[in-house]
């Protein structure tokens, strides 16, 4: 465990310019394993989004079809969750579904685009065991979530048909929620943030959040600049160079606005060290 800290704060000093951590990913993957199976018996042969809901080992629904060359499986929303969803008018595609419409194969070009970076591609790999999609009315719009009780999963909307960018905006999901996750089993080793009623401004919310909130949409979002700036040093068409310059742009304007969340005293040191990194864009 004190060697799996040192690397974590060898990887804070470096926060600015690799924030997916590479390697980082797949040595807290092994020990959130070791974790999972002593207290609860799961493992990655056993492990489902729905048995971390309900705290014992089941069998989940069958996957209704795999993606990153066959090594993650695709879910459907569990239904603890899918009731919540459709409260909130999101639903989950049926297996017609993803039969008849383009939405795996905005999912595995949204991987190409991930494949510009070995380590991006390997931490995926390492922290998503399950892909839950997530239907929504209106293409347009985008929902992404994770949750810290199910360490190995993360749920997307994905576009039933093919639009403008939208492996692209696919892409920024899969990256924003595995960073989640990540950031999440980091905060298992090194505490980022104090027990604290301190709320800071959330630029991307456009609402108050307590620190723990800023500094994992900090890390996210970081990471997700770096990972954009990778892709416009490629040959793009016009349209995507022109989408993604204008989510550099906002994003960088983002952070700036957070630029002396490193000195809030409602992080530890580790957190401090962390989130002074995350706002160095220069």
């Amino acid at each position: 465990m004190n060697e799996l800290k040192t690397l974590i704060l060898q990887h804070f000093n470096n926060a600015d310019s690799l924030p997916w951590f590479p390697v980082l990913g797949q040595r807290l993957a092994e020990e959130k394993w070791m974790t999972l199976e002593r207290q609860t018996g799961l493992n990655k042969d056993n492990y489902s989004t729905a048995s971390c809901l309900i705290s014992k080992k089941i069998a989940d629904l069958y996957p209704q079809a795999h993606v990153l060359q066959n090594q993650i499986p695709v879910f459907p929303v569990p239904l603890e969750l899918a009731l919540n969803d459709r409260k909130k008018n999101i639903d989950t595609y049926r297996l017609d579904e993803l039969q008849s419409l383009p939405v795996l194969e905005c999912i595995d070009d949204a991987f190409e685009w991930l494949k510009i970076e070995n380590s991006i591609i390997d931490t995926i790999k390492a922290l998503v065991r399950n892909i839950h999609l997530l239907k929504l009315v209106d293409d347009e719009y985008d929902v992404s979530y994770s949750l810290p009780n199910i360490p190995f999963s993360i749920f997307l909307s994905i576009p039933s048909q093919r639009i403008d960018n939208d492996s692209l905006r696919v892409a920024e999901a899969i990256l924003h929620e595995t960073m989640h996750l990540q950031l999440t089993l980091i905060e298992d080793i090194v505490p980022l943030v104090k027990q604290s009623s301190q709320k800071y401004f959330s630029p991307w919310k456009n609402e108050f959040r307590d620190p723990r909130g800023i500094i994992h949409a900090l890390y996210v979002f970081r990471t997700i600049r770096e990972f954009i700036k990778k892709l416009l040093m490629t040959d793009l068409i016009q349209s995507n160079q022109k989408f993604l310059l204008k989510r550099k742009e906002e994003i960088e304007n983002q952070l700036i606005s957070l630029n002396d969340f490193g000195q809030s005293n409602a992080l530890t040191e580790q957190g401090s060290l962390l989130a002074s990194a995350l706002v160095k864009l220069y």
